[in-house]
């Protein structure tokens, strides 16, 4: 699997565990800035391929954005990382777990996408390509999009593997899947737990006291 060198933006000392932080589809790095502030952390906010500074590819998936990602940690020597990721950001966060449950201590996914188990897949509607310029490739749109609303009873049997502590975060009813389906999620990861933040999908951007209120103890705490 080929991978791509990613840009990131990193902050903080070195030092402890690393926070790594995955942004949404059509995101960037920077829509961690508020959060980040808010931390005493060495921390990498990642930009994915085909977004911000990092390079377009032929190709876009989780699967290969997961490969980036673990050879850019892989790279830096990390044997554990915390992890933080937003909608496409927490797909590609849990596929990481799933492949390397021993990397992952803290995992946070707020509002991923989360594949049904049998057919049909999820539509989809397509969107037309801008006409003012966009920083990312806007190829990744229709190809992630299609591949998280795929059918897959394997993602669903790949959660018990995860063994990170996790918090799935939900957005509530107007999120981007029901809080129920959440729930379900981590009740099939072994130690795992749901929190509603009811401000729709981008809670991180909506309402960022309430997602650091939540996010930062939980990352930070062992008791939790």
């Amino acid at each position: 699997m080929s991978t791509v060198e990613l840009a990131y933006q990193e902050q903080g000392v070195p030092g402890g565990v690393p926070l790594f932080l995955l942004h949404g589809l059509t995101g960037e790095p920077a829509t961690w800035d508020t959060f980040i502030a808010g931390l005493d952390r060495h921390t990498f906010a990642l930009a994915a391929r085909g977004h911000d500074r990092s390079p377009r590819a032929a190709e876009y998936s989780i699967d290969l954005m997961a490969a980036d990602a673990l050879a850019f940690i892989d790279a830096r020597g990390f044997d554990v990382i915390d992890m933080v990721g937003h909608s496409m950001g927490g797909a590609i966060a849990i596929r990481i777990a799933q492949d390397r449950p021993q990397l992952i201590r803290r995992l946070v996914v707020e509002e991923p996408p989360v594949p049904p188990r049998r057919p049909p897949a999820i539509p989809i509607e397509s969107f037309p390509e801008p006409d003012e310029p966009v920083d990312f490739d806007w190829r990744a749109v229709d190809q992630i999009r299609r591949g998280v609303r795929a059918p897959d009873p394997a993602w669903w049997d790949r959660l018990p593997a995860i063994t990170a502590r996790t918090l799935v975060l939900s957005g509530g009813e107007t999120g981007l899947v029901p809080p129920a389906i959440y729930a379900e999620v981590a009740e099939n990861i072994p130690d795992a737990k749901t929190a509603v933040i009811d401000i729709g999908h981008c809670i991180h951007g909506d309402a960022p006291e309430d997602f650091a209120a939540v996010v930062g103890p939980f990352l930070d705490s062992d008791a939790n």
